[in-house]
């Protein structure tokens, strides 16, 4: 019972944190979809700490919450039958994000990080496919910049599920190399040394190349689509601040390798 209620308990704070790291948003595209900061991560680790039962219902949880947040998006449906509704209703948001419940299938079958990991790329895979079935159906009717109903909706949606499965990917491989989730209480992750500065160090080390990957992700990736179609367009990577990208990348990359240097030479003392 004691068991359960913890389960619960952490499913309601996981779902909260969900919802708003959602709500924050580093690009955003026109005809919906958006690129968060890893707002599927609270729910992978939920999913692979309490296993497949617990793990699908805090997914179907924060994919109904999901879909609340977004019913305005039903009005502008092209055409409003039952099945539009219902297509848009589950491919758009209850299949999509209650993939992300696959992390507690597979917490026996890889490794703790491989398991976050793997989870984080096939249920964005599936969200993604999720999306684009949703964009030749629901949406088939709708006025789009371009006859090609399903490639449009292949590249459309591949200019946010991109980006927004790297940020979590990179997200998702951050945090498990610092906090240990599969413990019943999360801890530090395990070090090969037990000296807290060295272990500091390699902390801010992986924090520099993680915002390295955030800020160059959405340099790149918000010049890639057309702002009004949303269509993707490689020949917008003329337009990507290539000055900030390289100083981002360079100060980043700079400071991760000053910090593994510092934190070699602690070691071997």
């Amino acid at each position: 019972m004691k068991k359960n209620t913890l389960a619960l308990c952490e499913a309601g704070i996981m779902i909260a944190l969900s919802t708003i790291l959602a709500m924050l948003k580093l690009i955003d595209m026109p005809y919906g979809g958006s690129v968060t900061f890893a707002q599927m991560l609270p729910i992978l680790i939920y999913a692979y700490r309490h296993g497949p039962k617990y793990g699908m219902c805090a997914a179907l949880s924060a994919s109904l919450i999901q879909l609340l947040l977004g019913l305005e998006n039903f009005s502008y449906l092209p055409l409003v039958t039952w099945y539009s509704v219902v297509v848009l209703a589950l491919l758009d948001y209850v299949v999509a994000y209650s993939a992300f419940g696959i992390a507690g299938f597979l917490k026996k079958k890889f490794s703790y990080n491989n398991a976050l990991v793997i989870s984080a790329v096939v249920a964005s895979a599936i969200r993604y496919v999720c999306h684009v079935i949703s964009g030749f159906t629901a949406w088939t009717a709708f006025e789009l910049p371009t006859g090609a109903v399903m490639l449009y909706s292949i590249g459309y949606n591949a200019t946010y599920m991109i980006p927004e499965t790297i940020v979590l990917v990179a997200a998702t491989y951050y945090l498990c190399s610092a906090v240990d989730f599969s413990k019943d209480t999360p801890t530090r992750a395990k070090r090969s040394t037990a000296d807290s500065n060295i272990a500091l160090m390699r902390l801010l080390s992986g924090l520099a190349i993680f915002a390295a990957i955030i800020v160059d992700t959405v340099l790149v990736f918000s010049e890639i689509q057309d702002a009004e179609t949303g269509d993707f367009i490689l020949s917008g990577l003329k337009n990507v601040d290539w000055i900030s990208f390289s100083v981002v990348t360079a100060v980043c990359l700079g400071a991760a390798i000053i910090l593994r240097v510092v934190d070699k030479k602690q070691e071997n003392k």
